[in-house]
């Protein structure tokens, strides 16, 4: 029998193919990526690495405590500017004076998250790659994603702030909520 057959019963034989993470080659479809460290392949249990996973080890995401980011953004260090990447409706809840906002994920009617495709490019619309920005989210996860994706994108001054939003609420830094604005009467829009 040759490697390529499988015995009754067994598990089918798998295609093999070694990705390069410095091109992030994506891997053609019915392939599994083979973690780099691995200089044989072993014959069974292929050990697989997601490539974005694989990806986010090999960049440095350098992380700041609230307290730091608040006395940064207080002297404006640097030009240091706050991005938010929450969605928009966490964004109205509450949010960091002078931040800006880039949602990471978008929430779908079917009430799923789903990364926003165009997110590179809308933060690159606001802000020059050697910008020093502070990413915020909710806790600090998507923020760290977001911050993989700008450093791969070319952003060389993104920090990730540690804790996100809750850790800035618990030390109990200022906030800015958005008052609603009721909606438009018939006497105040004839007087537009």
């Amino acid at each position: 029998m040759s490697r390529s057959e499988s015995a009754p019963g067994a598990a089918p034989a798998v295609v093999v193919k070694t990705v390069d993470l410095q091109t992030a080659a994506t891997p053609d479809v019915g392939a599994t990526t083979v973690d780099v460290q691995t200089t044989v392949a072993p014959d069974v249990g292929v050990t697989t690495v997601d490539v974005q996973m694989a990806a986010a080890r090999a960049v440095a995401v350098t992380t700041v405590d609230v307290q730091t980011v608040a006395r940064e953004l207080q002297e404006q260090q640097d030009g240091m500017m706050y991005l938010d990447v929450r969605t928009e409706e966490e964004m109205g809840k509450g949010h960091i004076r002078g931040s800006l906002n880039v949602p990471y994920f978008f929430v779908t009617p079917q009430g799923t998250r789903e990364k926003n495709p165009r997110f590179v490019e809308q933060v690159a619309s606001l802000f020059s790659t050697d910008q020093h920005i502070l990413v915020g989210c909710q806790s600090g996860k998507r923020s760290e994603l977001a911050c993989i994706d700008l450093l791969a994108a070319g952003f060389m001054n993104v920090k990730n702030v540690g804790g996100g939003y809750a850790a800035w609420l618990h030390n109990g830094l200022p906030v800015t909520v958005a008052v609603p604005t009721p909606p438009p009467t018939p006497e105040s829009a004839a007087a537009i």
